[in-house]
């Protein structure tokens, strides 16, 4: 099983993403058009021009009985370690160099060639000429430098008429082919001025019958290019920018990313890595799900589907070796989740940081927006939004202020929104608290996060719920495995006795308290104390809660009438008791009943795990405990057993 995806263009018999139709148009256009004609194949980095380029030579190079003659240049490759003229200079001489190789010219002829290449690129160096002529030319550049400049035709005349023979010997010597087609590829990975410059200097020297260049560029690094001649491109001077770009290129192609079938790629490549199981792939909901993040995130981008698939393995990976078994529980049980923030980190950076300070998303208020310094929005705009589904919420409005910090967060928002709304649903529905599970899950992914600096907050990082759970259910509260039982339990002082039978802690830990020995059936069960850890930006906070029923297990009691006059005075009693029990902590414990049972809970400071887990607070917890269990046994004689019991 392999653990990655290589980032590399498709070759020309594959076709991941059922492109066939148009590199299929594209080919037969090119077989019938007439020259000299410029193809530019246009779109962002990544989004599959090579890919395109590769199947178009295939059909008109490569193939038997192919139409025309194939030039191949990379200039990001003779853009390496090069200042802009050099740069220039040697793409120009590595197209004239493949010419010259099919042309099978003499040194003489490759020694006048590569003047007149000097005499238009700027400049002179006999490594150059030694590189691309592939001869020795010393005597030929000594003869060059000493010659009558003002005796030689125009530079760019003379170049052309000499290219247009150089490209005619070529064409004879190949058997028959009909032109050359020039493949420019990876001009948008060099500086676009100079990217400008190699389009104006080709069309200028290269505008010849039987040429037909195809480029991989997109308008918007030809826009950037063109700010040293027109300067920030506005509406008044759009059409200076167009011009040049329609006077160079006589056909504009778009990669048509919009229309790339991604699902059997994307399901297809996680099934290979190893993320989902072969059992997986016909769960049509789950990879409904994952399609659905990448759309609204990557989106159909080859490089960046490949990016994210890479970075799922290395998360897998490291959790097989350095998580828990609950750790890699968490992960299969949440792989659309998991998939869902690692679409987050790659594309909305700037979000995915926001939830590891505040995992809570659904919480998100003007305290959020003052802690990560948002900008207003005026009452009319919130009036909007709150007409709009994804962001008629409070914590939906904090998330477009966020967006709209940035350009591209600003006019993604709205699937920013569906991606956290999807989330959303996805873990309530399953009882579970989203911030929770959010910082459990940013835990296994953090280890791919781009950071811009170290003074970022990273409060994922720093408190993880579910360690500092494990961490009080072992060293704090004492529970130990029952010997030939599944579970956990500690006999506390008074015959108290406290259990957990929870496989696994991730957002709150249960336990069961007691009045004697619970599983023989011979104590009385009093409640089932729930502890949940939290940050609140300042400090740690261990609140524990539940209900003491009248009632349970209702197979044994009929109940207790926590209304009745009867009762009154014991119950006082007990919630006195159970006020005094947390006392040591010096926090208010909040006690109330109902007809049918008392409810109560507690909120304890602390300062970091090292206090949760010490002796002294240990001890206090647990006698709390007990003091409290001491409270609640007041009112056992008033359950009433049933008569078969």
């Amino acid at each position: 099983m392999a653990s990655n995806v290589i980032d590399r263009p498709a070759r020309a018999n594959e076709d991941q993403l059922n492109m066939a139709a148009y590199s299929g148009a594209l080919t037969e256009f090119i077989a019938a058009a007439q020259s000299p004609l410029t193809i530019a194949l246009q779109g962002e980095w990544g989004s599959g021009k090579t890919s395109l380029m590769n199947a178009l030579r295939k059909g008109l190079v490569d193939d038997k009985d192919a139409p025309y003659l194939g030039i191949w240049i990379n200039t990001w490759q003779y853009a390496l370690m090069s200042d802009p003229e050099e740069t220039i200079r040697n793409i120009l001489c590595g197209v004239i160099g493949q010419i010259s190789d099919t042309a099978k010219t003499t040194a003489a002829e490759r020694i006048s060639l590569f003047q007149k290449v000097v005499r238009v690129g700027g400049g002179f160096a006999s490594d150059v000429f030694k590189k691309y002529s592939g001869i020795d030319v010393e005597k030929g550049i000594k003869e060059f430098c000493a010659s009558d400049g003002a005796a030689l035709k125009s530079g760019v005349e003379d170049l052309k008429e000499e290219l247009a023979g150089l490209v005619d010997k070529a064409i004879a010597s190949s058997g028959g082919k009909r032109g050359c087609l020039f493949f420019i590829d990876d001009l948008d990975r060099i500086d676009p001025p100079v990217a400008v410059q190699i389009l104006e200097l080709l069309k200028n020297i290269f505008d010849l019958e039987k040429c037909i260049f195809v480029l991989a560029i997109d308008y918007g690094v030809v826009v950037k290019g063109l700010k040293p001649k027109f300067g920030e491109m506005t509406v008044a001077n759009e059409r200076e920018f167009r011009s040049f770009f329609d006077k160079i290129i006589q056909l504009p192609f778009q990669m048509p990313v919009g229309s790339y079938q991604i699902d059997d790629f994307l399901i297809g490549s996680l099934c290979d890595i190893g993320y989902l199981g072969s059992g997986e792939r016909g769960n049509k909901e789950l990879c409904n799900s994952l399609t659905t993040y990448a759309l609204a995130s990557v989106g159909t981008n080859p490089r960046s589907l490949k990016r994210l698939i890479n970075t799922l393995s290395l998360i897998r990976l490291l959790i097989l070796r350095t998580q828990t078994k609950e750790d890699d529980d968490d992960f299969k049980a949440w792989k659309d989740v998991t998939f869902a923030l690692v679409c987050l980190q790659i594309q909305y950076p700037q979000v995915y940081s926001a939830l590891e300070r505040f995992p809570e998303f659904d919480k998100w208020d003007d305290r959020f927006a003052q802690a990560m310094q948002l900008p207003p929005i005026s009452e009319e705009e919130s009036r909007k939004l709150a007409a709009v589904e994804e962001f008629d919420e409070t914590w939906e409005q904090m998330l477009f202020r966020l967006c709209r910090m940035d350009a591209f967060l600003e006019a993604r928002a709205l699937n920013v929104s569906r991606i956290l709304n999807r989330v959303k649903v996805r873990i309530s529905g399953t009882n579970e608290l989203i911030g929770d599970t959010i910082q459990q899950l940013l835990r296994l992914s953090a280890v791919t996060s781009v950071k811009s600096g170290a003074g970022e907050t990273q409060e994922a990082a720093d408190f993880n719920r579910s360690d500092f759970l494990k961490a009080m259910r072992w060293c704090t509260l004492g529970l130990r495995n029952m010997k030939g039982k599944s579970g956990m339990e500690i006999h506390l002082p008074k015959g108290v006795y406290l259990s957990s039978w929870q496989r696994r802690v991730q957002t709150n830990l249960s336990c069961e308290l007691w009045i004697g020995h619970s599983k023989d059936g011979i104590g009385d069960y009093l409640t089932s104390p729930m502890f949940h850890i939290y940050h609140d930006g300042k400090s740690f906070q261990l609140k524990i809660w539940n209900e003491f029923w009248g009632n349970w297990p209702k197979e044994k009691y009929l109940g207790v009438d926590f209304n009745a006059e009867a009762i009154q005075s014991d119950l006082a009693a007990a919630e006195d008791a159970y006020r005094a029990a947390w006392a040591p902590f010096m926090v208010n414990a909040n006690i109330g009943h109902h007809p049918e049972n008392i409810w109560w809970n507690v909120t304890i400071p602390f300062k970091d795990k090292d206090e949760l887990v010490s002796a002294a607070f240990s001890n206090k917890l647990r006698d709390s405990l007990v003091r409290m269990a001491e409270g609640f046994a007041i009112l056992l004689p008033y359950r009433l057993k049933t008569n078969n019991k």
